[in-house]
């Protein structure tokens, strides 16, 4: 669910937590994002801690091309706020959520949840 609406109807559904940021040497658990999306797996992307530096548009090929492909993004409110980032231009169709909505995806049986 993204703000109290599935974000896919399709089930089981795949929640990759992004919480490290643009610094990160290892970019691949980002490609794997991307190759989620263009196989058909039903993904959503949360960007938490260090992560939500990648909200910023254009800070990322991967998301890019993530979102290009019908990938779902979404941002921990309280992190962007921590890092400035609250009041700052982000990326197009990036959901900024609370952790009692990112509580709930984890805590919904259909969902696989990997964190990095």
């Amino acid at each position: 669910m993204v703000n109290g609406t599935d974000w896919e109807s399709s089930a089981p559904r795949l929640l990759l937590i992004e919480s490290q940021g643009r610094a990160a040497a290892d970019t691949g658990f980002r490609r794997d994002a991307v190759t989620q999306v263009i196989t058909g797996q039903s993904a959503l992307l949360f960007l938490v801690q260090d992560g939500v530096v990648l909200a910023v548009p254009g800070s990322d090929a991967d998301l890019d091309r993530f979102q290009k492909e019908g990938g779902v993004l979404a941002a921990d409110s309280f992190s962007l706020a921590q890092h400035g980032l609250d009041t700052a231009g982000l990326r197009p169709e990036l959901r900024v959520v609370g952790m009692d909505v990112v509580a709930g995806w984890i805590l919904d049986p259909a969902v696989r949840v990997v964190w990095h």
